[in-house]
Formats: structure tokens, sequence, C-alpha cells
């Protein structure tokens, strides 16, 4: 075994990081309208950001997929907080 080897299990981590990004993408189609809904996207938004952030510093050849799942899930990350912080200034006005 090469001392370039990566450690068993990143594989997988950076597989799920890629699907964690997606979730956070599909949690802005499928979470409720209004204030909890925006919440949930948010959450879940950074939620997959923390684990795909984690997960693409981690090597392996599938760490591209891990990087990729970080930048969607910090896309849904940024959106969600915009759209959470206008919901909160309305209900709060």
């Amino acid at each position: 075994m090469s001392s370039e080897a990566a450690p068993p299990g990143n594989h997988v981590r950076h597989v799920v990081a890629l699907l964690a990004g997606v979730a956070a993408m599909a949690s802005v189609v499928w979470a409720p309208v209004g204030l909890v809904g925006d919440l949930i996207m948010l959450v879940v938004g950074v939620a997959a950001l923390l684990f795909a952030g984690e997960a693409g510093t981690r090597p392996g050849p599938l760490r591209a997929l891990a990087i990729a799942g970080a930048l969607l899930a910090g896309l849904v990350t940024v959106a969600a907080g915009g759209v959470f912080l206008v919901a909160l200034a309305n209900a709060l006005s």
C-alpha cells in the first residue's frame, strides 16, 4: 500500500456530500410556503454545507463530487438566507 492511498470510507463520504447538496437543492422546491419553509430550507442548506465542506477536505479520487455538493449547498444557503431574512422582515413589520 502506497502512502498516497486514501483511507477507506472517503468514497462514500464524497458521494453522500454530493447527495446532501442535491437534497439541499430539492428542499427549495419541496419546502412549504412561508416562514417555516424558509427556515427549513436554511437549516437543510447549512447542514449540507457543513457536511460537504468537511468531506471536501478529505483526499480521494471522488473529492470533486464533495466540492460540487458544497457548492450546491452554498448556493442554497445564500439564497435561503436572503429569502428567510425578507420573510422575517415582512412578518415583523
